[in-house]
């Protein structure tokens, strides 16, 4: 068999942990007739190269230069072409914080549009017209992919390096990156002949929201929660050890949002004032991305906080095996998880274990500026509908929610299991080798799908 290469891309940081550290990864480094470039920015190159580069694997490092003129014309349209309930909620919760009712008004009018299939249509044949990059040119040209895997196809870079393999005639196949993206992001800009999601709800959403045709869309699974379920977790008292806590007693695990959601209205002290005579000890996970605003709070004995590698961005964020594997050490041995609208609800009840969610502010706020407008999103009240994770509106009713928890664990834990089934997909330990063995197809020309409009 003649060698041949795939693109993997890896503008988004969290795409370390979401591929390159799972086994979907590792069953394609190994795989004697592949080779693998992983398309970074420059900043994060090396980094990648030192954790994840071999033989058969090098980084191709690309300048993140700011955005020209017409590709960010091309972003606005498409963040306001997508018409879901999310952007609804985005448009209000804009309007409250900056001003701007024209803007508020025209941003309502092209989401109206882009109702319209012809409309979606059409901006997507725009799509072709955008400048493409020297720096794109010369990695195809100089590596001569036959597939890029677009591991985020909402990101501007990964539609940049689709559309450049389409004019090529590269087979591409993209991914969407997690579970919130179809509803929050963009109208999707560019659609790939085949594209793999985590689950069946991502995969009615992109046909519904992405026009993307069902035969073209595959269901993987989510190949980073197998290691959670697969591995060895670090035991009770060595990981409590960590931290000066008590195997024997009980623990929360609490993780706040960060200042890139809320601002200047720290609700980290306000939850850790209402856990203090909760009967159990809190871990209190500070934030990846962003900064977590704790307002001059000094935690008391039995308040531990646990502070990971910053970002600024999640183009920066970096979350390599070891990293994941504290996080599912955190989460595993924690008796409940209190936290907010973010992906730690799906990644709790992988370990069932009990969630209650902060719905309220430190102070009353405009619904710009509240946490409430976050669990308006769609993917979000689909979360509330199941019942597998409870919505504190007070700090009181949180308290009660998580005293209830600790007393009985096993409260909920069927909703819990519909909420796993929902958003996690097949959780069988084989995720990773059936998005491998997807990408190897799509290597042979035979099994591509024909005749499948980007339009």
């Amino acid at each position: 068999m003649v060698m041949k290469t795939i693109f993997i891309t890896c503008f988004t940081g969290l795409i370390t942990r979401n591929i390159l550290s799972t086994d979907a990864f590792d069953l394609l480094r190994v795989h004697p007739d592949l080779r693998i470039v992983i398309i970074a920015p420059e900043s994060r190159a090396a980094i990648l190269r030192r954790e994840y580069g071999g033989p058969s694997v090098s980084v191709a490092a690309v300048a993140a230069v700011p955005l020209d003129s017409p590709t960010k014309l091309w972003w606005v349209l498409a963040t306001n072409l997508l018409a879901t309930g999310t952007r609804r909620v985005q448009r209000r919760a804009k309007l409250e914080r900056d001003g701007g009712q024209l803007e508020y008004v025209l941003s309502g009018f092209v989401g109206w549009l882009g109702r319209s299939p012809i409309i979606r249509r059409l901006f997507r044949g725009l799509t072709r017209w955008l400048p493409e990059r020297d720096a794109i040119r010369d990695l195809i040209s100089r590596y001569q992919p036959n597939l890029i895997f677009a591991t985020d196809v909402y990101t501007p870079y990964d539609v940049e390096l689709m559309r450049a393999g389409e004019r090529r005639g590269i087979a591409v196949t993209g991914m969407v990156r997690s579970w919130d993206n179809v509803t929050s992001k963009t109208l999707l800009a560019f659609v790939p002949e085949r594209i793999a999601v985590n689950t069946q709800g991502v995969k009615e959403e992109l046909v519904r929201y992405g026009d993307v045709p069902a035969e073209s869309v595959f269901i993987c699974g989510i190949p980073h929660y197998e290691r959670y379920r697969e591995e060895r977790r670090t035991p009770r008292e060595e990981f409590f050890r960590r931290f000066g806590l008590d195997p024997k007693q009980k623990l929360v695990l609490f993780t706040p949002p960060s200042d890139t959601y809320l601002k200047s209205d720290p609700v980290a002290p306000v939850i850790l004032k209402a856990l203090e005579t909760v009967g159990a000890q809190v871990l209190v996970r500070l934030a990846l991305v962003g900064k977590t605003e704790l307002g001059g709070y000094q935690p008391p004995t039995g308040v531990v906080l646990d502070a990971p590698a910053n970002s600024p961005d999640f183009i920066e964020v970096h979350m390599d095996r070891e990293a994941d594997r504290h996080l599912a050490d955190s989460i595993s041995h924690a008796d409940v998880v209190v936290t907010w609208a973010s992906t730690m609800i799906i990644d709790a009840v992988v370990f069932d274990k009990p969630v209650v969610l902060v719905g309220f502010d430190a102070t009353r706020r405009p619904y710009g500026k509240s946490i409430q407008q976050y669990y308006d999103y769609d993917h979000q009240r689909r979360i509330l509908e199941t019942g597998g994770a409870k919505l504190a509106r007070s700090p009181e009713e949180l308290f009660k929610f998580v005293e209830r928890y600790l007393e009985d664990p096993g409260r909920d834990r069927d909703a819990r299991a519909r909420l796993r089934d929902e958003y996690c997909g097949p959780l069988d330990g084989k995720s990773g080798e059936r998005l491998a063995r997807y990408l190897l197809e799509a290597l042979d020309p035979a099994v591509r799908p024909r005749g499948h409009s980007t339009l």
